[in-house]
Order: C-alpha cells, then structure tokens, then sequence
C-alpha cells in the first residue's frame, strides 16, 4: 500500500508546480503603442490588436510573470489589468485597445 502513495505524492508535486506563476521573461517589456502592445527585447515581436483573448493573455503573462486580471469596463466590452498598470480591452474574444497612465488605444472601456 505504501508503494501507491509515493506515485500519488509526486504527481501531486508536480501538478502544485505547474500551477506556479512563471518567472518573466528576462530583458522582456510590454510598451503599449497605436496597434497593440510591443514587446521590447524580442526582435520586434508585438500583440496586436484584433489578436484572440486567450494568446494575448498568455503572452503578456510571460512577459510579466503573472496572470492579468479582470477589471471593470463599459460599453459591453472586458478588461483586464495588467502588472504594468494597463488595462488591455476585449470584445468578445479579440483584443481592440488598451489604456494606461501613457494613455489610450483602439477601442476603450468608456
């Protein structure tokens, strides 16, 4: 009986690290610009708007090291807020805009 719970415990461990936010990525930052987000340090890499949900989100998590997270918007759009400050905007699944303290693009939440 001993032998089952040793398999149980490691694949408990490994499931509790995956779950663990990343580290982000290194000499990587997100400048928001007039058609998304550019990602300064990656060769010119950007999240553009018109991009789905579900990718931007998870690049801009990478970048960051955290997951963004929900935020108040109006006009039946949704937001989410960034560690950086932004609030990245979506209609449905497609990024339109963003707004921040360095100001607006695309589509906003107001």
């Amino acid at each position: 009986m001993k032998g089952t719970w040793v398999p149980l415990a490691l694949s408990l461990t490994a499931c509790q690290a995956s779950l663990a936010p990343d580290p982000p990525e290194r000499g990587l930052l997100l400048v928001p610009g007039p058609n998304g987000l550019d990602v300064v340090g990656s060769g010119g890499l950007e999240i553009g708007f018109g991009r789905d949900r579900s990718g931007v989100l998870e690049s801009v998590a990478r970048v960051e090291g955290r997951e963004s997270r929900p935020a108040a918007c109006g006009s039946g759009r949704e937001a989410y807020a960034t560690r950086g400050g932004l609030r990245l905007v979506f209609e449905g699944d497609t990024f339109v805009g963003w707004e921040g303290p360095q100001g607006a693009a695309g589509r906003g939440c107001g």
